[in-house]
C-alpha cells in the first residue's frame, strides 16, 4: 500500500500537471513535489520563505540548509523547489548518453526528473537564474547517482542556466544555525499582543536601546532589563531581538554563533530603523 501511495503512473502525472505543479513563480509557485509526494528517508521541513511568502517544501536537511542561505540573501528574488524538468527533453538527453532514464520501479512510468532548488537572482543589475542539485557528498561516488546529475546538467546547460550540485561540505554551518534561529520571528503578525501595534512598538524601542547598553554584556542580560524596563513578560525582548535581526533592523556577523550569550558589542542598528520588511 506504501509502495502504491508513492509511485507514479501517467495519470498520476498528468493530474500532477492538471494542478499547475512546477508552475507559477514567487507565492503562486508550485513543487512538483512535496513532503507528502514522496516516502521519508530523512528528515524533511515546510517552512515559510521570507523571499516567496510561501510554504517551502524541503526533502532533506541539506536542502533546508541551502533554503535558509538563498532566503536570506537580499540578492535572491524567488525560490522554487522540487522543480520539475521538460519529461521529454530528459528522455531525449538520456538515450544521446545511452544512459536510462530514471522510471518508477512498480510501474516502469518515465519519471519526471526534478532539480532540487532553482533561484532567480539579482547579480550585477540583471535577473540571473541558478539551478542546484543537493546531495550528500557520500552519494557523489555511485555510478547511477553521476548518471542522473549528468542528465541534469545537460539539461540546463542546454538553456544556458547556470547549474552546480551542493553537498553537506558546501553548507556554512554556523550560519545556517543562526539564520534558522531568527528564521521563525520575521513577522509578528501571528503572536499575541495586547493590541495592534504593541510588538512593533516595542521593537522600534529595543532598537534605540540596543547600542546605548555597555558593549561587554551578553545579551541575556540585556534581555532581561529590557523585559523590566518596558513592562514585557519575560522572554519578549529576546524574541523581538531575533525579530529584528530577521527583519535586518539589526545586524550582527551571522558567522559567529548566535545566542543570548552573545556579546552586544556584536549587534548595530541600521540607522535607517526597521529593516527588511515584515509583511
Amino acid at each position: 500500500m506504501a509502495r502504491k501511495r508513492y509511485s507514479f503512473d501517467e495519470d498520476k502525472i498528468a493530474r500532477f500537471q492538471k494542478e499547475g505543479r512546477g508552475e507559477g513563480t514567487g507565492a503562486s509557485y508550485k513543487p512538483w513535489l512535496t513532503i507528502q509526494d514522496v516516502p521519508s528517508t530523512g528528515r524533511s521541513h515546510r517552512l515559510r520563505g521570507w523571499t516567496t511568502g510561501r510554504i517551502h517544501h524541503l526533502l532533506s536537511d541539506i536542502e533546508c540548509g541551502l533554503f535558509y542561505l538563498f532566503d536570506w540573501s537580499e540578492s535572491v528574488r524567488d525560490i522554487r523547489e522540487q522543480f520539475p524538468l521538460d519529461r521529454p527533453t530528459t528522455q531525449r538527453i538520456a538515450e544521446q548518453l545511452g544512459i536510462k532514464h530514471s522510471v518508477d520501479i512498480a510501474t516502469k512510468t518515465p519519471l519526471v526528473m526534478t532539480t532540487d532548488i532553482v533561484v532567480d537572482v539579482v547579480r550585477e543589475g540583471r535577473f540571473v537564474t541558478l539551478a542546484r542539485a543537493v546531495k550528500p557528498a557520500d552519494q557523489l561516488d555511485k555510478p547511477r547517482t553521476i548518471e542522473k546529475l549528468e542528465i541534469e546538467r545537460r539539461y540546463w546547460s542546454e538553456r544556458g542556466v547556470d547549474w552546480g550540485i551542493v553537498t553537506e561540505r558546501d553548507i556554512p554551518t554556523t550560519i545556517i544555525r543562526n539564520v534558522a534561529w531568527v528564521h521563525n520571528f520575521r513577522s509578528l503578525d501571528d503572536l499575541s499582543q495586547p493590541h495592534p501595534g504593541y510588538l512593533a512598538e516595542k521593537a522600534a524601542l529595543v532598537v534605540r536601546e540596543v547600542e546605548g547598553w555597555p558593549a561587554d554584556q551578553p545579551l541575556r542580560h540585556f534581555c532581561g532589563a529590557m523585559d523590566t524596563h518596558l513592562a514585557m513578560p519575560p522572554g519578549t525582548c529576546l524574541m523581538l531581538i531575533r525579530h529584528l535581526l530577521a527583519t535586518k533592523a539589526i545586524t550582527c556577523n551571522m558567522s559567529e554563533p548566535l545566542d543570548d550569550t552573545a556579546s552586544l558589542q556584536r549587534f548595530r542598528a541600521v540607522s535607517s530603523g526597521l529593516g527588511r520588511a515584515a509583511g
